[in-house]
């Protein structure tokens, strides 16, 4: 795992960092700690597993390679290509917290990554195999850093894997392994949309079986082991999943099978049946009793952060879907909401091409909201909505969200619903898109009482 007599190296000092100085620490391996956050508050849990002595702030300088054999990289932090290369021209060692896990060989591991809906799965899977009563638990990109999974003796490790996190791991064996889609994101960091595509089909590199979203072209299985697939289509063989509409009902197959309606779980839209019929093809690979997954699912309510409806009143609903911060997660919100929307977009952009989303728009009742950082580059580029208003933060936006709700014709019988949806990461003003989801949470609910 780690063999040298110098210490390593860990750079950055985020959630993942902490997590593997609290590893290092309790495994007895020499460690130093870096992050070129100068201004970086001390925590207390960096100061629980770190002596200050061994924290170094500011920026990552090339002497101080000399000075480790391994690095372990944060997800978070991206490298300059100078500094990684002079580290490989020594025979010196980049990993990440997932190859140190992937060294204690841990058995029944599902990997999950995709553009949208990774974490959804990675959920609803945990959800799923907890209901049919294994010890089970989920970390990576969401919840719990992955080296925390080690201090238990879990029966199923459910791995949730960013673009970030895949670009620097060298491998994960796993049994199973999902990618949801492909559509382009991160491209400030993975300078192209082909790189982004290579590093994410890494999740299939050491993989037993795959399951693969059979209508995304993007995701290229011809070098790929035995796999299995689902889809927003009719499933081809008993191996896949697929959804069927039938007299305005959507149902998921399996196979031409039906096996569940829309109208028994509690999950809204149509792309959240997607990411059931993907893990539905997991627990099927596993073996496990797929018609006792399907009871469990009805009962699994909405993730934080994504399509969470939160607040209902006065026949208005409120949803915050924070965590879509690209323009395809968003299509897929507004797609799944019939009746009037509020739109609030806004944040720090990816993109100048918002040509789908105008797409969607235009044949929906939309009101928009425009705010924060990019809110002139929004009203630029989706001109075909008269009903715009631009504001400045999060909670202007709610306050004119209520006006527009509230001046909506009571003889209009279409629901109202609330929903941000930014198409838009969240760095102009917050740290995470959890902060930002939770700032709007607690401006509606102070709002409503």
């Amino acid at each position: 795992m780690i063999a040298s007599k110098l210490p390593a190296a860990i750079i950055g000092l985020g959630k993942t960092g902490i997590s593997v100085a609290k590893f290092f620490k309790k495994n007895k391996i020499e460690f130093k700690a870096y992050d070129t956050r100068k201004d970086l508050d001390l925590t207390d849990g960096i100061k629980k597993n770190i002596k200050e002595e061994n924290i170094i702030l500011g920026p990552l300088e090339n002497k101080l390679i000399a000075s480790h054999d391994n690095f372990i990289v944060s997800p978070g932090v991206c490298l300059k290509k100078d500094f990684i290369e002079k580290i490989n021209s020594q025979n010196k060692n980049i990993q990440t917290d997932v190859d140190i896990f992937d060294s204690y060989n841990r058995k029944n591991i599902v990997c999950v990554t995709g553009s949208n809906g990774k974490t959804s799965v990675t959920l609803i899977l945990e959800y799923m195999l907890k209901f049919l009563g294994k010890k089970v638990a989920a970390g990576g990109n969401v919840g719990t850093p992955v080296l925390e999974l080690l201090y238990n003796d879990y029966e199923y490790h459910i791995l949730e894997l960013s673009s970030f996190q895949l670009e620097m791991t060298k491998k994960i064996q796993c049994d199973v392994s999902l990618i949801t889609n492909i559509t382009p994101d991160h491209l400030d960091r993975h300078k192209n949309f082909e790189n982004y595509k290579k590093i994410k089909h890494k999740i299939f590199l050491n993989s037993n079986s795959i399951v693969i979203n059979r209508t995304d072209r993007n995701i290229n299985v011809k070098n790929a082991p035995l796999h299995y697939s689902f889809g927003c289509d009719t499933a081809p063989n008993k191996s896949s999943f697929g959804i069927v509409k039938i007299d305005s009902t959507n149902y998921i197959v399996q196979g031409s099978e039906k096996i569940l309606s829309e109208n028994e779980i509690k999950l809204i839209g149509r792309h959240n049946l997607e990411n059931i019929c993907a893990s539905l093809a997991v627990i099927n690979i596993l073996n496990l009793d797929l018609e006792k997954a399907v009871e469990g699912i009805k009962d699994f309510k909405s993730i934080q952060h994504r399509m969470e409806k939160f607040c209902e009143k006065n026949k208005i609903s409120w949803i915050n879907d924070s965590k879509s911060t690209n323009i395809e997660s968003t299509i897929s919100a507004v797609k799944s909401i019939s009746g009037n929307i509020i739109l609030i977009l806004g944040g720090r952009s990816k993109t100048n091409n918002y040509d789908k989303l105008q797409e969607v728009l235009q044949n929906k009742s939309v009101f928009l909201i425009l705010y924060g950082e990019c809110k002139k580059l929004l009203n630029e580029n989706i001109k075909i909505k008269k009903n715009k208003v631009l504001v400045e933060d999060i909670k202007s936006a709610v306050d004119e969200a209520y006006k527009i709700a509230k001046s909506i014709p009571k003889f209009d019988e279409k629901k109202i619903t609330i929903l941000l949806s930014p198409a838009c990461s969240s760095f102009d003003m917050y740290s995470s898109f959890e902060e930002r989801g939770d700032h709007f949470k607690n401006e509606v609910l102070k709002k409503h009482g």
